[in-house]
């Protein structure tokens, strides 16, 4: 996992991934915000304080002396005691007097919470310290503030045997709350929370996704160059399927993206006078078949003759997008029930096909067979290019076998469809058996992708109609 993430790590993609899921992470962030605010809602609660204020003295007898005068030093004395004194106001022993004295119901009003209720301060100096006691309801904070009052001048000199206290200000009861559960801040909180979550989310999930996006992906991968892109096409045939097969009337940009994979691959022959391009891809639904018939028909529309073999012999189906039956066919020839392969001749101008005809059950040993490359060879004298449709190799080994009478191999990769390592292990599958891999067909790209170079004849365009009547 840790592996992928970071193969698949890039900023495009992350700025990608948050861009496209930008609007489910503001409606998610929304969504936790309003949680968070009913939450708050339902189990808000107010906490009140009551503060009562003491003076602190270092001798006893100085409490009911009117006329003494404190010094300087007596007063940092008995500022010297208020540590002790807060030490005893927050004893076991004293917070259970207050509990008794209160009345208090010991069933909610434990030690241990009542000691988290109370809290002191000391006033800097000075001989004066303040107890605060914070409750939910404002009555009882005013009364156990009261009560400390009451009870620690004559708790503290029992047990201190020095100095003494009395009250300055008497708690009251408070009006406001001193801390309330804030909505807005919940709400905050829970968009933020939310928004980040769903962010990680959306992060993870699509760096784990390993389906091509963009060009650079595969170009960063493989030391293979791209021979064209194939738009993906949103015309309809009267069937409702896409009308993705190359004839004279297609649309400017698929006629387009066929004329540069065609282009590439004329330089590509090696220098031979007949040579065979086998097409393949990973997997089902990349679009192999699809191409090998318009990458045949590119040529012929050259005016070169070309045969296009489907030698997918497990699951070829280039006959039915002719609307023909396969009949006798490749396999038939090549397990020698009949003497001569049978071959449908210009099933379009200056394009003759041989189908698979019935599917066999030893499809591998056929296509290394010496029948297989004869046939071939033989063909290569009669005709300009031949085209065969093989196998999906990251499905099944037969496709590699087509390797004993390729010229090069054109690899099928479809947008978000193939992925990153299904690619690369039939790229080593064809390595292995030391296979020309001239180079990638980059199908089903948007044509809205930053990729894609003929934006601007989409709809069109001046060029793409001045060009209407060529291919």
């Amino acid at each position: 996992m840790l592996k992928t993430i970071i193969n698949n790590f890039h900023l495009e993609k992350l700025i990608w991934i948050i861009k496209t899921k930008l609007k489910y992470m503001i409606l998610i962030g929304i969504i936790f915000g309003a949680l968070a605010g009913g939450f708050a809602f339902i189990t808000r609660s107010d906490l009140y304080a009551a503060t009562i204020s003491f003076y602190v003295y270092s001798n006893p007898d100085y409490i009911n002396d009117n006329g003494i005068n404190l010094s300087t030093g007596e007063i940092s004395q008995a500022s010297g005691l208020l540590s002790s004194y807060s030490q005893i106001l927050k004893s076991d022993g004293f917070l259970k007097s207050v509990i008794e004295e209160a009345e208090l119901n010991p069933m909610y009003y434990t030690v241990s919470r009542l000691r988290s209720y109370v809290s002191t301060q000391a006033v800097g100096g000075t001989a004066v310290f303040k107890v605060t006691v914070r409750d939910p309801d404002p009555y009882m904070a005013m009364t156990i503030a009261n009560t400390i009052g009451a009870l620690a001048p004559e708790k503290i000199v029992s047990i201190v045997k020095s100095g003494g206290i009395e009250i300055l200000d008497e708690a009251v009861l408070p009006t406001a709350p001193y801390k309330s559960t804030s909505i807005f801040m919940m709400i905050a909180l829970g968009v933020a929370a939310g928004g980040v979550l769903s962010a990680l989310f959306f992060i993870y999930k699509g760096l784990m996704n390993t389906t091509y996006r963009r060009t650079y992906e595969v170009e960063d991968m493989f030391n293979i160059p791209i021979l064209g892109m194939v738009p993906l096409i949103r015309d309809k045939k009267e069937n409702g399927e896409p009308n993705v097969l190359l004839d004279e009337n297609s649309e400017f940009i698929l006629r387009e993206a066929y004329n540069d994979i065609r282009t590439n691959l004329l330089f590509l022959g090696k220098g031979e006078r007949c040579p065979v391009f086998a097409i393949t891809g990973a997997d089902y639904d990349e679009g192999k078949t699809t191409n090998s018939i318009n990458v045949a028909r590119s040529f012929a529309l050259m005016g070169k003759k070309t045969l296009l073999v489907d030698a997918d012999l497990r699951n070829g189906n280039i006959a039915e997008e002719f609307g023909m039956e396969a009949g006798q066919g490749l396999s038939e020839y090549l397990a020698g029930i009949c003497s001569e392969v049978v071959i449908h001749e210009n099933i379009a101008e200056n394009l003759d096909f041989i189908s698979t005809g019935a599917f066999p059950p030893n499809p591998t040993d056929l296509l290394i067979s010496e029948k297989w490359k004869e046939l071939i060879s033989d063909k290569k004298e009669d005709y300009d290019y031949i085209i065969i449709d093989t196998p999906s190799i990251g499905v099944v080994a037969d496709g590699v076998e087509v390797v004993n009478v390729a010229t090069a191999f054109v690899v099928v990769i479809r947008e978000a469809v193939t992925r990153f390592e299904r690619e690369e292990l039939i790229i080593r599958r064809l390595e292995a058996v030391d296979a020309n891999i001239c180079g990638f067909i980059y199908n089903g790209i948007s044509v809205m992708s930053e990729d894609y170079n003929h934006k601007e004849y989409i709809n069109g365009g001046e060029y793409g109609k001045r060009s209407n009547s060529r291919v």
